[in-house]
């Protein structure tokens, strides 16, 4: 490890709680815009972070439809048709993309959701 990278961690890892997640969150989302730069995607990406919208969460593309919102309506019973109907500009296969965060990324969903009803 570098002498430069090893000052970050150090500096990263001393700071407040709440600035290491903002530190994390721009790092996510800096490397998710590398992967669609990468990929060639060309158009905007189905979950997205950016620093200071939704504290960061994961949304739907460039919305601040929380996927950790969406989750938390499923659990609580209400179905993919009524999540479309209630959210208009919401598509099927934004859902399904957001199913799919739920899925590669539970840690981060539940860590969203407790954030959220806690506060």
């Amino acid at each position: 490890m570098g002498a430069l990278t090893q000052q970050l961690l150090t500096e990263i890892e001393t700071a407040p709680e709440p600035v290491q997640r903002e530190v994390l969150d721009f790092v996510l989302f800096v490397k998710a815009r590398h992967a669609d730069e990468a990929s060639g995607a060309g158009g905007p990406s189905r979950i997205s972070r950016s620093p200071g919208v939704c504290g960061g969460d994961a949304c739907i593309g460039k919305t601040r439809i929380a996927v950790w919102m969406l989750e938390q309506a499923r659990r609580l019973g209400v179905n993919d048709a009524d999540l479309l109907e209630d959210y208009p500009g919401l598509t099927a296969a934004e859902l399904a993309a957001a199913w799919d965060h739920v899925s590669r990324h539970p840690d981060e969903v539940e860590r969203a959701i407790r954030e959220n009803n806690e506060a």
